[in-house]
């Protein structure tokens, strides 16, 4: 008699265990910010000022479908209410603007992209809008109404989307200080949304299939559980909350971590992509935590991407093409317990997708992998089954080593997918650990990669940031130091801002810095940095970013706090 397995807390939908499958999501922020060289718009920018000469979206979607993205999911509407179609609801949008003429669709030129080039698309439409009229608590039924006509306009017209289908709706929860308090009607949006596009996925701070990650880093926590408890979440949700999930919750809910290839998420021109190096420790801290990563890629004022994001993007993809270009667990020996044989160990290196581990053994419980020769590896990866709901909470690796036994690396959760890395080392034997788990832990999957090499971040003339941890109370301007311990010749560095916690900008405002050092023996740059008072009583953070001809050489974290 075969034993089944149970399945444990909430379950992922298809369209949940697709996105995880995915991986790779991109974010597009276009619109009046672009061609105002600002984050946040006021709503009362000019719509004559947007026009993109020389916008093409199926070079947006080729680039990216040849980089391995799966989605991507464009600003049609961001804070600021300019609209990147022709609705009928506001005059507020690319009809008011030279771009085409007036007679321009964003949308539809999207869609028609991603359609030709079959990627899944998301749409997001900002719930504050700084320039209707009607965003005012006096007018919460009108506003409501207005949100949701323009929610079916883009939801019900097959001309939108890949092919009439939308795979995300995006519900950004920020809003700005002063802004009205408007209550929305979510429920009403969402049903909307489930009758016009079935199952598709919704992020928003309410409890949906997709929640923020709590950070605009691209990290996600340690644990990283997929579950949550509605009743936590809100506008007022904890950050480490997110960040995390939660072990006891009753609602499985995507972590979705959300960075920008650039510090801002609208195109500036005076700022550099993220290095490689960056990329990868990103990838590594969402993708290889088991959640989707969504890169947001931002369009220049000519409407194209920037050749500098591009080639940052095609490295990118062969990074990952060579990290995955050969499994050498593959096949390999496992022994250890297993609930049965149609859960036996040694589907955990068959390659299928279709086949499983699992053992009700006590814990903590030991597979042994044999690789049948020595080879050289610095990355092991872990599935859970996630269609039986999420269950390990602890596990440890180990590898032989001269006949020694010595630890590889820890984590905490699995999930869909767990990257652990661990130093370059040679073995033929390895030991994954399960320590701590909710229910009896199965497992699809363990593979083993070797690392691929990047360029070492070289110290640029010993140029560093005098502290790398520094805390200024909110409102308050932070005193920092660069140094810089070879002066014979001149160099020019920037410094630019990197969310942290919180919503972009909060804490901080958007700024880039450029040092100028001399060769005459000039060793050390004083430097200030406003940070803004933000109402709420918390501590925020940011990173600062020193770069050099657009490669990262080092970095400081402020906090921002409450005194």
């Amino acid at each position: 008699m075969v034993r089944e397995i149970k399945p444990h807390g909430p379950l992922p939908s298809q369209a949940q265990l697709a996105y995880l499958e995915d991986e790779l999501a991109a974010f597009i922020h276009f619109g009046p910010n672009t061609f105002y060289d600002q984050e946040w718009g006021t709503g009362r920018e000019d719509p004559g000022r947007f026009n993109p000469t020389r916008l093409d979206a199926r070079e947006w979607v080729r680039v990216l479908k040849e980089t391995g993205f799966k989605k991507l999911i464009l600003v049609v509407k961001h804070h600021d209410g300019f609209v990147l179609y022709p609705t009928a609801h506001t005059d507020y949008s690319v009809k008011a603007s030279p771009w085409r003429n007036g007679e321009g669709d964003l949308l539809i030129e999207v869609s028609q992209a991603a359609t030709e080039f079959d990627m899944d698309m998301g749409v997001y439409l900002s719930p504050w809008d700084a320039h209707s009229p009607l965003y005012h608590v006096e007018r919460e039924a009108d506003y409501n109404a207005y949100y949701l006509a323009q929610l079916k306009e883009i939801l019900s017209n097959p001309a939108y989307g890949n092919g009439g289908k939308f795979a995300e709706v995006w519900m950004d929860g920020a809003r700005g200080e002063g802004a009205q308090k408007v209550n929305y009607e979510f429920e009403k949006w969402f049903e909307t949304i489930h009758d016009l596009q079935g199952d598709c996925l919704i992020f928003s701070t309410e409890g949906t299939s997709i929640r923020w990650i709590g950070n605009e880093r691209g990290y996600a926590g340690d644990p990283l559980w997929q579950k949550v408890n509605p009743a936590k979440l809100g506008t007022e949700a904890e950050l480490d909350y997110l960040q995390h999930g939660d072990p006891s919750g009753t609602l499985f809910s995507i972590g979705e971590a959300d960075v920008s290839i650039r510090p801002g998420w609208f195109y500036h021109e005076d700022q550099d992509p993220k290095s490689l190096e960056e990329l990868v420790e990103i990838y590594f801290h969402s993708v290889g935590r088991g959640t989707p990563l969504l890169l947001n890629i931002p369009p220049d004022k000519d409407g194209l991407f920037d050749e500098k994001d591009i080639q940052r993007l095609y490295e990118f993809a062969a990074y990952r093409d060579e990290l995955y270009k050969e499994d050498l667990a593959l096949g390999a020996k496992v022994s250890g317990p297993a609930l049965s044989a149609t859960f036996a160990c040694h589907h955990l290196t068959d390659g299928l997708e279709t086949s499983s581990w699992a053992s009700d053994a006590d814990l903590p419980i030991q597979l042994e992998i044999d690789l049948g020769a020595p080879k050289t590896f610095g990355v092991l990866e872990l599935r859970e089954d996630l269609k039986l709901g999420q269950r390990i909470a602890a596990f440890q690796v180990q590898v032989e080593v001269d006949g020694v036994w010595q630890e590889f690396g820890t984590g905490f959760t699995v999930g869909h997918k767990r990257l652990l890395r661990g130093p370059l080392v040679e073995a033929q034997k390895l030991r994954v650990m399960i320590t701590e788990a909710q229910d009896l832990p199965v497992l699809t999957t363990i593979s083993l990669y070797k690392t691929p090499s990047l360029a070492n971040k070289e110290v640029v003339q010993g140029l560093v940031f005098a502290e790398k941890s520094l805390a200024v109370a909110k409102g308050e301007t932070l005193h920092f130091k660069v140094e810089r311990s070879e002066s014979s010749t001149p160099l020019e560095a920037k410094i630019s801002i990197q969310p942290g916690t919180g919503v972009h900008g909060v804490a901080y405002q958007d700024e880039i810095q450029v040092l100028q050092f001399q060769a005459a023996g000039e060793s050390k740059k004083d430097l200030t940095i406003p940070t803004l008072y933000f109402a709420a009583d918390k501590t925020l953070d940011f990173y600062l970013n020193l770069t050099v001809d657009g490669q990262l050489v080092d970095q400081a974290h402020i906090l921002v706090e409450t005194r």
